[in-house]
């Protein structure tokens, strides 16, 4: 069933139950209303009819003195109205004017009349009210007068409630189902243009934008659907990024492994032939190695990578004295950088130390000033660390070329190079800076880069006293 049918049919249940109940509610009331106000007539005209009716002044023998022209006057004027009355005597009970109601009262009924404070007995049979009042003057018991009168039964009031409720049913059920189709097809229709986007984004269509937002749940729904859509389409947009640097990666990393293995290639028949004179053979020895460690390093840095993505590197944190880490680092590239006429300074406060591991840190801080030195020629690199807020600051400053805005966006993806030459020229994978930022993550620490084209870089590296063990 569609959700505006079952919406339909909700809302005329409700309205259906709401109108028997205030019906049954209603009637109750008004049956209830009518008995009161009948009985409170009967008895004022019970009152009323013993007062005009009977002689008391004439009452010597304490017996009852009736005006029969009274009498029939007053019956006459109440039975106009629907009352009936009837008088009855004190000695014998039995009726002695008037023709309804029982010929005698019972002893019991008698007695009941009297013992009241009001001297007031109500009975009723089926649809008829009846109220006997009883009559005394100076002490005495004179009679007892009954008044009746025929009240609204429940079963004409059920018949009129029902009447009624069926024309309330048909009226407000014609209501509700209007209101409820207007409802229903407004929800409908917003419900329809989720699914159809939902079904569009399982197709791969991340474009679409649904244009509700109100406040209510639907338009929360609304707006979650669209951030979604556009978390989806960041996310494609991403794998097919990645996808394409993982390709050009491939490619460069193919014709990187070609070169060598053709070197190699070659220095092998050359060496199986002994085309090579004694006094070059060791120099091809030399270049076969250089070229095995170059694949080597390839592959590993791919796996080192690999490893610290899935955390599966365990730190083997501890206290490091981080300013002789800088030191025997500048130390172990200054012949690199003095080969670009580069000079590395290093600074700092040399009683720093930093909490971590030591390899680890140790493999970041030679990737920034390796990278440094490729990047900078006839320049200086500045490598320097302090304390600072329950943390170690590393920077390395250098004055070479620089980079836009969107190669420091990009700088820490996988397999991207911010000089593409460099895969050529220096035999960079495009991997190092991805590592870097993985091992910095692995110690809860931060990594930030300040870059002017032509200018300079300044990377800053934060590492906290206090780390999640690992």
């Amino acid at each position: 069933m569609k959700i505006m049918h079952q919406q339909m049919l909700a809302f005329l249940a409700i309205l259906m139950t709401m109108i028997v109940i205030v019906g049954f509610l209603f009637a109750q009331f008004m049956f209830h209303s009518v008995y009161e106000q009948t009985y409170s007539n009967l008895n004022n005209y019970a009152t009323t009819f013993f007062s005009l009716v009977v002689d008391t002044e004439e009452d010597n023998e304490k017996k009852l003195n009736v005006d029969p022209s009274a009498f029939k006057t007053a019956r006459k004027v109440m039975s106009d109205q629907g009352v009936e009355v009837s008088i009855y005597d004190n000695k014998t009970h039995k009726r002695v004017y008037g023709s309804t109601g029982p010929k005698k009262i019972s002893e019991t009924l008698w007695q009941e009349t009297f013992s009241g404070d009001a001297r007031i007995k109500r009975t009723r049979t089926g649809e008829q009210l009846s109220v006997y009042r009883g009559w005394m003057y100076g002490g005495e018991k004179l009679g007892v007068v009954r008044v009746s009168r025929q009240i609204l039964g429940r079963s004409a009031q059920s018949t009129m409630l029902l009447e009624e409720m069926v024309a309330a049913m048909v009226i407000g059920g014609t209501l509700a189902m209007s209101l409820a189709a207007v409802i229903s097809w407004r929800w409908s229709h917003v419900i329809t243009d989720m699914q159809q986007a939902t079904e569009q984004m399982t197709e791969g269509n991340y474009e679409l934008k649904l244009t509700r937002t109100g406040k209510d749940e639907l338009g929360h729904l609304a707006r979650d659907i669209n951030n979604l859509s556009l978390a989806l389409r960041a996310q494609s947009d991403e794998i097919i990024e990645q996808e394409e640097r993982r390709k050009q990666f491939m490619a460069n990393a193919s014709h990187e492994m070609r070169t060598p293995l053709t070197t190699m290639s070659g220095l092998l028949e050359g060496l199986a032939y002994d085309v090579f004179p004694e006094e070059e053979k060791s120099r091809a020895y030399a270049l076969m190695q250089k070229e095995t460690q170059r694949l080597i390093r390839l592959v590993e840095e791919n796996l080192d990578y690999e490893k610290l993505r899935a955390n599966k590197i365990v730190l083997r944190k501890q206290k490091i004295d981080a300013y002789k880490m800088i030191s025997d680092l500048s130390n172990q590239l200054a012949s690199k950088a003095a080969h670009e006429e580069t000079t590395i300074a290093v600074l700092g406060d040399q009683q720093a130390t930093v909490f971590g591991d030591q390899d680890r840190l140790t493999q970041v801080l030679f990737n920034l000033i390796n990278n440094a030195i490729q990047f900078t020629q006839k320049g200086q690199i500045k490598v320097s660390v302090d304390r600072q807020h329950n943390a170690t600051i590393f920077k390395v400053a250098d004055t070479g070329i620089g980079m836009t805005a969107e190669q420091v966006d990009n700088v820490f993806e996988r397999y991207y190079k911010a000089d593409p030459s460099r895969m050529s020229t220096k035999g960079e994978s495009g991997i190092g800076m991805a590592i870097v930022k993985q091992i910095i993550t692995l110690h809860d620490g931060d990594i930030a880069i300040d870059s002017t084209p032509k200018v300079g870089t300044t990377i800053t590296v934060t590492i906290p006293d206090q780390q999640t063990a690992n």
